[in-house]
């Protein structure tokens, strides 16, 4: 065969498949806008998302508008990663380890000795991988704006010996995190802002990146704001030896060991398998502001979606573009039967929105989503800051039907009736929360102050 010709033949070979390649990936991203834009229409996606594989950007764009504004929506303005943010704390603790300059196995009260006689068997593993056995904010009776660190250790330091035992369970605790801050600003004798800034955001030249910190106020737990650019560059580095070795995120991509039950949570994320490669993912939730992250590390996917409008189907959305880059048909996410019957109550009362409820649970089950007790409960909450007092106790009643077997249903229900001053039904609620959930440290409590 002449050179000429087999040379032209293999030139005319690659560029036939750069064109295919082009055109698969232009077909992926027709298919995800097709996809958000039905979402957005749906009043189901609001905010910026980025997909990317190896590094590269296949789909990228912002819907909606900014949260009480009339301003569209733009991929280059940082929001609220709420507990996204947690992964940049367990990077800071091992960056730290590595340079020797404290170890996972230290005790925490090593750096906190106020918590010599709270948390004397609980190491800095146990709080990165949230098995410490401390209760979250929420069931320590002190979730509120602008927490202070003192108020934390104040809580820790009175209930503790309610608490489970270090290393036997996995326990979500944004009051370990914000425990990790504090001893992360013992050991550098830096904020936890400048510690990042100084050796994650600037030399990965996350520029729209911060974390913002008032000196006494809780961090590490939540906190950061960033964009969907500058978490690509994050998603990069993790590849790389940059920040830590390898061999250091391997272990913070490995689910942690317990005595009880299973976890899949490592340091700073949740770690399954998807497809037979690993996942690493974590969403963050914070007033309107929802966060998500998810790293397909075999295939090097990543997917960011950063919402500023309440709740969105975020891994389902994530799933979905993951199967249409696969080639495979997406599943759409489930349309909010609370955000459906929030528009209806708002028109026509609240008998009007039950009604809706059970009509549509009836005849449309497949097209609403009935299966995520927390959307009533925020629902219910909503309604309770807008002063629909009585309203918000139907919506409470309602998720505790539904959910009957949920300690955090019944725990709201309680809060709701004390609101109007219905004791002996907040008694009986708050009774059946802790039926059904013995270590529910908040509804132990509100009985305690309603006998």
């Amino acid at each position: 065969m002449n050179f000429f010709y087999l040379v032209s033949l293999r030139f005319f070979a690659v560029v036939l498949f750069s064109a295919v390649s082009v055109k698969a990936a232009d077909t992926a991203s027709d298919k995800i806008r097709a996809m958000l834009t039905t979402l957005d229409e749906n009043g189901q996606f609001n905010g910026s998302i980025l997909v990317a594989r190896e590094g590269k950007v296949l789909y990228r764009d912002s819907f909606g508008t900014a949260a009480g504004s009339s301003d569209k929506n733009r991929a280059e303005t940082p929001t609220d990663l709420a507990s996204v943010s947690k992964q940049f704390t367990a990077m800071a603790v091992m960056m730290l380890a590595e340079q020797g300059k404290l170890s996972y196995e230290d005790a925490i009260t090593k750096y906190l000795p106020q918590l010599k006689d709270s948390a004397a068997d609980i190491t800095i593993r146990h709080l990165l991988t949230h098995t410490s056995g401390i209760p979250d904010v929420g069931d320590l009776g002190i979730d509120r704006p602008n927490l202070k660190e003192s108020e934390v250790i104040e809580a820790v330091v009175k209930q503790h010996a309610q608490f489970g035992k270090s290393g036997e369970r996995y326990r979500y605790s944004n009051t370990g995190y914000t425990l990790l801050g504090m001893i992360l600003e013992k050991v550098t004798d830096l904020s936890l802002g400048d510690f990042l800034a100084r050796n994650v955001f600037d030399p990965l030249g996350m520029s729209h990146t911060r974390l913002p910190s008032k000196p006494g106020y809780t961090k590490g737990d939540g906190g950061i704001f960033s964009t969907v650019d500058d978490l690509l560059k994050w998603d990069q580095a993790l590849y790389t030896d940059r920040l830590v070795k390898q061999t250091t995120l391997n272990e913070a991509f490995t689910p942690a060991q317990v005595r009880a039950e299973t976890t899949t949570y490592g340091f700073g994320w949740n770690i399954t398998e998807k497809d037979g490669d690993r996942f690493v993912w974590h969403t963050g939730n914070t007033g309107q502001y929802r966060a998500f992250i998810g790293r397909r590390l075999g295939e090097r996917i990543l997917v960011v979606i950063l919402t500023n409008q309440g709740n969105s189907r975020r891994i389902e959305i994530c799933d979905a573009i993951v199967d249409i880059l696969h080639g495979k048909p997406a599943i759409m996410p489930k349309l909010s039967i609370a955000m459906r019957i929030a528009g209806v109550i708002h028109a026509r009362g609240i008998e009007a929105g039950l009604q809706e409820y059970d009509r549509l649970k009836a005849t449309q089950l497949e097209t609403f989503d009935f299966s995520d007790e927390s959307e009533l409960n925020a629902l219910g909450y909503q309604l309770l800051g807008q002063g629909e007092k009585q309203a918000a106790v139907r919506i409470f009643e309602l998720n505790a039907r539904e959910f009957a077997a949920s300690s955090n249903a019944y725990d709201s229900l309680g809060e709701a009736y004390s609101n109007v001053g219905q004791r002996d039904r907040a008694l009986q609620a708050y009774t059946k929360a802790v039926e059904l959930d013995p270590k529910n440290l908040n509804a132990q409590r509100m009985l305690r102050g309603l006998k």
